[in-house]
């Protein structure tokens, strides 16, 4: 058994809940309906949206839930548990040297000119960054990029000179 808090709307007034439930349909078609007792007005409205009600020591109505072909889809899906590790370089990435890496990625010395970096997971450079780094994770943290080539997700991120947190939907000065 499990113990799950449920949000509910009490509606009592027809022509109140009507208004309610037609300007805010989008906010509301995930509540419960509490009604005290049987208002078949109310009932066929209810049931008429779709809208889940249960009459306080009586009957309950929810809608079957709908189907579409996307909620198949993540019904069937496996959800599968990456073990997510972080390495971190506390040296200098010289010139010639190549990183490529699965895990996340942490740098706390400069990356030199020549030195390319690929993760698939985030990156975090804590000083300068003068290197090609290649970084496909969920962000990237860099603390200043004059000379290097930094792509997130595809894109060049360009020149940056305060340390800078870059998500896919984000840019943002941490300093």
């Amino acid at each position: 058994m499990r113990q799950k808090t449920i949000r509910v709307f009490e509606a009592d007034n027809f022509d109140n809940l009507k208004k309610v439930v037609e300007s805010k349909y989008e906010l509301v078609k995930n509540h419960y309906f509490l009604l005290k007792s049987h208002n078949k007005e109310i009932e066929e409205f209810l049931k008429n949206k779709k809208l889940p009600f249960f009459i306080l020591n009586s009957d309950s109505f929810t809608p079957e839930k709908e189907i579409t072909p996307q909620i198949k889809v993540i019904e069937k899906e496996i959800v599968k548990k990456i073990k997510s590790k972080t390495v971190i370089y506390d040296k200098i990435i010289r010139s010639g040297e190549e990183i490529k890496s699965e895990d996340n990625l942490i740098f706390l010395n400069r990356i030199n000119a020549g030195a390319k970096i690929y993760s698939s997971g985030s990156i975090e450079i804590f000083d300068e960054c003068e290197g090609r780094v290649v970084c496909e994770g969920d962000y990237i943290i860099v603390k200043k990029n004059v000379k290097g080539t930094i792509i997130f997700k595809g894109a060049d991120i360009g020149t940056v000179d305060k340390l800078t947190l870059f998500s896919v939907n984000m840019k943002k000065v941490l300093e």
